[in-house]
């Protein structure tokens, strides 16, 4: 029997279809090779088609702000890049108020360049390269959230064109907004640790490392989704230790090599679930984008997942790395 399922904390609810049940081959589509474009915007060579980096990191993690070298030679030798978007949803100033209902888009849209190598994914990074990019991840968000009209920072991913990446190069995205979203309030002050707790005895843990734990939510929206936690309790990526963020990032980089192998590298999103000041327990999300949102769930919020997090979770504890 199909179950509606809901969610830890808010009145979200999910359908668990089992009578629909899928196995992970149901879901692997073919992914024609793709040679690198020669005009690629995030490659090396090509810099002088982007924005002036905001940051760019080098081996030992040196910065440096392309807006303070101007006249200097060339950048070269880079590892990550933070620059601004090209075409920003928001824009930096003031968030006047127009009416109660209307504020100027104010904020931030950045782009984080993962890397030079153009095929380079998360999932295929070394140790050292996810832990970078979570470094760089926590640099940009120190930075941005300090601005004065800044309410709130998305920190997000996305993989192939299903999951709305316009560019292959690797990268993610940083937006901050003026306000919060009320999707993001609903995670205020909840109590995850006995969740955690709980889902390490379930059987829908997927890992558990010293710092870092993922599962399969119980009311998972998605077919294959991973919820990535630190075991502390913090607001945002920046209050990790450093040994908590790069636990973290290579956690994430083993469930995507597993959503990869399992499920034949399909697109996804990952997003950073944090706040700026109020207490809730940061974690990262991961949806793998395996179906479409039709009139059902647009009309009523419910998704339908195919696969039972349980089943999900097995699936990918048993895939070898």
């Amino acid at each position: 029997m199909n179950e509606l399922r809901r969610d830890y904390f808010t009145d979200r609810w999910v359908i668990i279809a089992t009578d629909r049940a899928k196995r992970p081959t149901d879901f692997v589509r073919p992914k024609p090779a793709e040679p690198a474009p020669l005009n690629c915007f995030f490659c090396p060579g090509n810099e002088g088609m982007t924005p002036p980096s905001k940051a760019s990191y080098f081996d030992g993690r040196v910065l440096r702000c392309e807006a303070d070298t101007e006249g200097l030679p060339p950048l070269t030798g880079w590892v990550v890049r933070a620059i601004p978007n090209l075409f920003p949803a928001v824009k930096p100033g003031e968030a006047t108020m127009a009416s109660t209902r209307q504020i100027a888009a104010a904020g931030v849209h950045e782009v984080i360049v993962e890397t030079p190598e153009h095929f380079r994914q998360p999932q295929g990074m070394s140790d050292d390269e996810i832990r970078r990019l979570f470094t760089a991840y926590r640099d940009r968000f120190s930075e941005i959230a300090r601005l004065p009209y800044v309410k709130y920072v998305s920190l997000f991913r996305n993989y192939g064109k299903e999951a709305g990446a316009s560019l292959a190069h690797p990268h993610s995205q940083i937006i901050a907004l003026p306000v919060v979203p009320e999707i993001v309030k609903e995670q205020y002050r909840h109590d995850y640790s006995p969740v955690i707790a709980q889902e390490e005895t379930s059987g829908r843990l997927v890992a558990a490392t010293q710092h870092t734990v993922a599962f399969a939510p119980f009311a998972s929206p998605f077919p294959y989704g991973v919820w990535v936690f630190p075991r502390r309790p913090c607001k945002n990526i920046a209050e990790l230790t450093d040994a908590e963020r790069d636990d973290m990032a290579v956690v994430t980089r083993d469930v995507l090599a597993r959503v990869a192998k399992l499920l034949g590298d399909p697109p996804y999103n990952y997003a950073f679930v944090q706040s700026m000041d109020v207490p809730l327990h940061m974690h990262l999300r991961i949806y793998p984008r395996l179906g479409i949102e039709a009139g059902f769930e647009l009309n009523t919020g419910i998704n339908i997942n195919s696969v039972p997090p349980e089943s999900a979770a097995k699936s990918l504890r048993e895939i070898t790395l």
